[in-house]
């Protein structure tokens, strides 16, 4: 082969791995709409609380959490109403959007995992709260039993939002949005799992000051704290990674869409 031919044969290949990626980004290129849709979701759910963003000296937290996380929330019936009509509300939105970008596109996204995985831990978390369970008094103590760790870490509306946003993760076969799940789960899970809300463990405590002799031997030098930050704040930080993805995702779809 010739050097011409070599050349023309590289150009051919160069243009055919931009082709695909082109068409890879306008594939993907609408995950920025459910991205900000759960966004709002979860900003929304401030105003589920009395005191979303002002310190309060004392509040009432009643189990499950429906308003998300365990905090005094203004009427437990509209919290129910905002996530268990709300979430499926988001979802069709969502699927109508996948279906005109299908037609229009002639490109397919498998979102109805991403519909299927919030629904159905939705509909699971609506079982569990149903279930006849002994009555679980608030502890004494900062830290809760383990049963109430589970009870409490399992029965909050976040955790259907933050399955679904993993499962649109693998449809859409993105890193960012893999890391806003996990970043929802885990804050979830620390938040309803212990009393107060942000409490932190001795050893925690000890390795953020620097301290890990305790931690190390088993014997935590410190008897733990709490982050005291209220509700607002961490459903601020929980949309923080999805605010960031779907930035990015607008502005390649909308370069993309422009022959960018």
């Amino acid at each position: 082969m010739d050097q011409a031919s070599q050349g023309q044969a590289t150009q051919t290949l160069a243009e055919l791995e931009r082709l695909r990626r082109r068409t890879r980004t306008r594939a993907h290129g609408g995950a920025w709409l459910p991205a900000l849709g759960i966004t709002a979701l979860l900003l929304a759910s401030s105003a589920l609380y009395h005191h979303p963003f002002a310190s309060t000296y004392s509040i009432s937290v009643d189990s499950p959490y429906w308003a998300g996380l365990p905090d005094e929330q203004r009427d437990p019936l509209a919290s129910y109403l905002f996530w268990f009509l709300g979430t499926p509300l988001l979802f069709a939105a969502v699927g109508a959007w996948y279906r005109w970008r299908s037609r229009s596109l002639g490109l397919r996204v498998a979102w109805p995992l991403f519909v299927g995985a919030g629904l159905g831990v939705l509909l699971l978390l609506a079982v569990l709260a149903a279930v006849p369970t002994q009555e679980h008094q608030q502890p004494d103590s900062l830290s809760s039993s383990p049963g109430h760790f589970w009870l409490s870490g399992l029965l909050t509306p976040l955790l259907p939002i933050a399955a679904a946003v993993v499962a649109l993760a693998w449809a859409e076969r993105s890193r960012g949005l893999t890391v806003a799940g996990g970043w929802i789960t885990v804050l979830t899970v620390w938040l309803c799992g212990w009393f107060p809300m942000g409490y932190l463990p001795g050893w925690a405590t000890d390795i953020l000051g620097g301290d890990l002799t305790g931690p190390l031997d088993g014997s935590p030098n410190s008897l733990g704290g709490q982050v005291d930050w209220r509700p607002g704040i961490w459903l601020t930080l929980m949309a923080l990674p999805l605010v960031t993805f779907a930035a990015i995702r607008g502005v390649q779809s909308w370069r993309a869409a422009n022959g960018g």
